[in-house]
């Protein structure tokens, strides 16, 4: 009997060593929904333990403009704030490492897996990052997303979201115009996503924070004084954002005007598209 007891005991811990040693969870685009900082998390793993669970839930604009994104043939996308990285990555027991050829590996430790969800830990002090702490490891919490991908580029994919990578010096008129129309890619493929996914009037536009502003009848640009700071951030300084806005100015002053008979996101994205083809256009 005591013989038996200690093999089950045994199966038991090697079950646990197992289970411990491999969270694997599915491939799939990942929408970030929740962070903490290391400090955050403790207080609250040990004052309100259910306020950690990978399904929970937390409202913040840099949350809905960040993802994961992993692929068949171990590719990956993640885009976390201003941080962007792609390249192949792979699961090694409790972790998942991604490998970006260019910016290095960023290697994230697995903390709890639920059925649709996934929170990972990680350092993302190794990249330069205008809105993450870098003194302390970042909690995340990701949710799997399930809405239909129809267009090409998606808001998941690296091309789209290449104005994430911050410029290290000032940029010339061409490189400003082409991180604006970037960003403009993005935001058609983030209203598409989120018309895909069923929304059409309650809708978040936090993920797209910039100088214009979106409505059910159409687009406006802001007056310069009203632009978000996080939009001028993603420029080397303000001078360089100034040009940006100057640049989408002309595309609303000059650019085709077309009447549509839809309204919310549809026409949403007609105007962004139309936008932007008058800015390739006027040059």
């Amino acid at each position: 009997m005591k013989s038996l007891l200690i093999l089950i005991a045994t199966f038991f811990l090697s079950a646990c060593t197992f289970f411990e040693g491999n969270r694997e969870f599915p491939i799939g685009n990942y929408q970030v929904i929740c962070g903490y900082t290391a400090e955050t998390y403790l207080k609250a793993q040990a004052d309100h333990p259910q306020n950690i669970e990978a399904d929970l839930h937390c409202d913040h604009p840099l949350y809905y403009r960040s993802f994961l994104s992993l692929r068949d043939k171990g590719q990956f996308v993640i885009a976390i704030a201003d941080i962007l990285l792609y390249g192949k990555y792979r699961f090694d027991g409790n972790k998942l490492e991604l490998i970006d050829d260019k910016k290095g590996v960023l290697s994230l430790d697995i903390i709890q897996v639920k059925k649709g969800f996934v929170q990972l830990k990680g350092d993302f002090s190794q990249f330069n990052s205008a809105h993450l702490p870098n003194t302390e490891r970042l909690y995340i919490n990701f949710e799997l997303d399930k809405t239909p991908i129809r267009e090409q580029p998606g808001k998941f994919d690296s091309e789209v979201n290449l104005w994430r990578n911050i410029p290290a010096k000032s940029e010339n008129e061409k490189e400003i115009r082409a991180r604006t129309l970037n960003f403009l890619d993005y935001s058609i493929a983030y209203f598409q996503h989120i018309s895909n996914s069923g929304i059409h009037y309650d809708y978040k536009i936090d993920g797209v924070e910039s100088p214009i502003t979106y409505a059910q009848n159409g687009i406006v640009l802001k007056e310069w004084e009203d632009v978000p700071v996080s939009w001028k951030e993603l420029f080397y300084n303000e001078e360089n954002a100034l040009l940006a806005y100057k640049f989408l100015l002309n595309g609303f002053k000059y650019g085709q005007q077309e009447q549509y008979s839809v309204k919310g996101l549809l026409l949403i994205t007609f105007y962004l598209k139309n936008l932007r083809n008058s800015l390739v256009t006027l040059g």
